[in-house]
This record gives C-alpha cells, structure tokens and sequence, in this order.
C-alpha cells in the first residue's frame, strides 16, 4: 500500500492476516509468526456420517466408524420368549 514518509509517497509492505487468506474445505488459517497459512483440520466424529448399526470413536487423532456393541436392553422380543446373549449378540428365546 501507498504511504506517505514525509512529504513521499512510499510503497510499504501489508500486513497479511487470516481475513486476507481464503484456505480450502479441511484446511483453516493460523497465523505463524506474523504470516497466515493454511493448515489441515483434525478430523472428529462430528465430520464422519457412520452407517447404521456403527457409531464413531476416536481411534487415538482420527474418527472411525465401528460396530455398535447391542444387549438385551435394546432388543424387544415378542410374548412367550426372552432376551438372552448368544455371545457378543443379542437373541430372543422361548421361554
């Protein structure tokens, strides 16, 4: 930009900031030192859509998508039979 040294006219550097810096999707602006740059976003659960059935956790820094683990306590059987687990599953039984 164009500033005045005592009666000159000068051009002199901008200082950029992060509302000068349009960064990409997956990317935000962080300023280093006193320069903007684009750095990639963590990812968390709240960016990953997980099939029906799975939920998301953090496997240490990244969002995964695994099954959920069902009971008896979701799992409505019909009159004359009961919920029992058949190892990791849920099942209905006859009474």
């Amino acid at each position: 930009t164009c500033r005045m040294h005592g009666a000159t006219p000068r051009c002199v550097p901008i200082k950029l900031s992060c509302q000068d810096l349009t960064c990409s999707p997956g990317s935000t602006c962080q300023m280093e030192k006193s320069t903007p740059r684009c750095v990639p976003v963590a990812p968390t659960c709240q960016d990953l859509t997980c099939p029906p059935g799975s939920t998301c956790e953090m496997d240490g820094s990244t969002p995964r998508c695994v099954p959920v683990k069902l009971t008896c306590q979701d799992l409505t059987c019909p009159p004359g039979s009961t919920c029992r687990m058949d190892r990791t599953t849920p099942r209905c039984v006859p009474i």
